[in-house]
């Protein structure tokens, strides 16, 4: 790719953008549109052919799906455009919230043909979370069996009623505008109808607001439509302005990647302040700073607020950190963890260690990947086998590992079956440290509590200083031993009561004391035993109503123990409790049972014994 900008200033208005749609509606086919028409390429890239600006991943091509988060650059009038491509498959869910913090506004692409799909509406609610202004884009005009009239209804039933179509006469946009802004209504009553700048104040107040949503239609294939929804996008969507300049720095990271020395590359968005190379932030030192323009990201000594940015330095920055300060009001993305683990094992026995290091990596960028050893085998935390395949491929082209997999299970926790008791006195095993302790099961969801009733001067306070201090200290010791219980699983819901201390002269050394903790707790929760329990999930779905008998035989197909069914005369919505290891079967049965249009709200509620 030419990685020479082609404009020669650099705007100083920016506008975020993301592009968002369920799988096929034409997402990445549409924002190769809009660069075109705003000049930043000279011809559209096309997804079967894996020519696209964004999806640059050899796996997104193959697969003609967005993985990750990409960033592309078109200029217009005054305004730089950045438009993030966002994933639409449900197992990058995670990374669609990422990435939709950081937007000024969306557009949500939905196919004339298709129509709404279940991740449509996923989509839809996540921007309204977020409080993110959208543009609706009836795509795919042009195709056999596009029907817009019914799409826009479908909008309007299934997303929201607050929707102004665009392109209609003056007369209309007035009224369907009025029932919202009373002061409009007024001034048409007093003075007739406004002019169309007028009309468009008032639209964008109201779309900037998340009042309404605004709706074009047309095709990305051949273009149709595209120029009036690069007009609305400009009107309508709010851009950075010199206000945002003054202040303390304040962006945050929403995605990172390696360079070719392995070093973090992190994608910043600066929403105040400055941030310059040689500049000191508490992830590390900005080494190297790049602007995304037209034609790509070039080298660039200072960036300011409004920008998207690649940045070199930041050693400790994770996805989601924010550089400065964190602005008030600003959203938190809200997501579910990975309920899902798989084994993985290197095809060559020999770069199995060389594997831990590389997923060590991935998981030290993003805190939504946990890597953890069990029964000297490693697991990768998951949301689903898409992510899974797409880990393996990562995995291949980036690190050189050829990796074998295995089925995705559930992760579970481990509750004390009971009460036990375990001492280790010094002289009797490796340590100068006499520590004794009775572990018993505390009440669910409680976690891990810590009691010390031993006596007061057999505590190694010489070390400690305080028996608060002590607390603490044995407190964060637990965590070792109590992240592989006898099963594998995490032990948890445990309360610690440490009775016996003790220790001889001039010792013991920190390190001695937590080695002991392990050796004691181990034996104590071994002696009393563990019960693996599995993840009960809190499930809410909605669908349409005439579908009701067949989602109700699926619901108990997967053994969900409905609590609540309500219905409407379109909707019906059923709350339930359903393992969380089948959510994701359920999910896709429901696809067929409720004509794609069920839409599961999951969470976690409890955990019970596994069956």
């Amino acid at each position: 790719m030419d990685r020479t900008p082609l404009a020669t200033a650099v705007p100083r208005r920016w506008l975020n953008l993301g592009v968002l749609a369920h799988v096929d509606a034409g997402k990445t086919s549409l924002t190769e549109a809009l660069l075109q028409l705003g000049g930043a390429v000279a011809e559209r890239g096309r997804v079967d052919d894996g020519t696209t600006q964004t999806d640059s991943l050899a796996m997104e091509r193959r697969r003609g799906i967005t993985i990750r988060a990409a960033v592309a650059t078109f200029y217009a009038a005054d305004v730089g455009v950045n438009i993030v491509d966002t994933p639409g498959h449900p197992d990058f869910i995670a990374e669609v919230d990422r990435s939709l913090a950081v937007l000024d506004g969306a557009v949500l692409v939905v196919s004339a043909v298709e129509g709404i799909q279940a991740q449509t509406i996923v989509l839809h609610r996540a921007l309204q979370r977020l409080n993110v202004p959208t543009i609706f884009f009836v795509n795919k005009v042009d195709r056999m069996g596009a029907d817009v009239d019914r799409t826009i209804g479908k909008i309007q039933r299934y997303l929201t009623e607050s929707v102004v179509v665009l392109g209609s006469s003056a007369e209309r946009l007035c009224a369907d505008l009025a029932g919202y802004d009373d002061l409009l209504l007024q001034e048409w009553i007093d003075g007739g109808l406004p002019s169309p700048d007028r009309l468009w104040r008032s639209l964008r107040s109201l779309t900037s607001g998340c009042v309404v949503s605004p709706v074009l239609s047309g095709s990305a294939r051949t273009l149709a439509g595209v120029s009036e929804l690069t007009d609305a996008i400009l009107r309508l969507f709010p851009t950075s302005s010199d206000r945002d300049l003054d202040g303390p720095t304040a962006g945050q990271v929403f995605k990172i990647e390696r360079t070719a020395k392995r070093a973090r590359l992190c994608s910043i968005r600066l929403r105040a302040g400055s941030l310059a190379v040689r500049d000191h932030v508490a992830q590390g030192t900005v080494t190297a700073l790049q602007l995304h323009q037209p034609g790509g990201a070039v080298p660039a000594a200072r960036a300011t607020a409004g920008q998207i940015i690649q940045v070199e330095g930041l050693d400790q920055a994770r996805i989601g950190d924010w550089i400065g300060t964190r602005p008030t009001g600003v959203p938190t993305p809200n997501f579910r963890p990975p309920a899902l683990q798989s084994t993985i094992t290197a095809k060559d026995p020999a770069r199995q260690n060389d594997l831990y290091q590389a997923l060590a990596e991935l998981a030290d960028i993003d805190p939504l990947i946990t890597l953890r050893v069990q029964h000297d085998e490693l697991h990768v935390s998951l949301y689903g086998k898409v992510q899974q395949e797409v880990i393996a491929e990562t995995l291949a082209t980036e690190y050189g590992i050829d990796v074998s997999l295995g089925q995705p299970s559930v992760i579970c926790i481990e509750r004390p079956a009971g009460r036990a008791h375990a001492v280790l006195r010094y002289g009797e095993h490796q340590y100068p440290v006499t520590m004794g302790l009775t572990i018993e099961p505390a009440p669910p969801g409680s976690g891990i509590t810590l009691k010390i009733t031993a006596e007061h001067g057999s505590l190694p306070l010489h070390v400690y200083n305080t028996t608060e201090a002590f607390r603490e200290a044995v407190r964060g010791y637990l965590n070792d031993p109590l992240t592989v219980g006898p099963h594998g699983w995490p032990v948890t819901d445990v309360h610690i009561t440490l009775t016996e201390s003790g220790y001889p002269p001039a010792s013991p050394r920190p390190a001695e004391v937590r080695a002991t903790t392990a050796l004691v707790v181990t034996e104590a929760v071994r002696a009393a035993g563990t019960t693996i329990c599995e993840p009960i999930d809190h499930i809410r779905v909605e669908f349409p109503a005439d579908t009701i008998s067949e989602v109700l035989k699926v619901l108990a197909r997967h053994g969900a123990i409905p609590e609540t069914t309500t219905t409407t005369d379109d909707t019906a919505v059923v709350e339930a409790h359903l393992r969380t290891g089948s959510v994701d079967a359920l999910r896709h049965e429901l696809v067929g049972a409720a004509h794609g249009l069920a839409v599961i709200d999951a969470h976690l509620h409890h955990y019970a014994p596994l069956r």
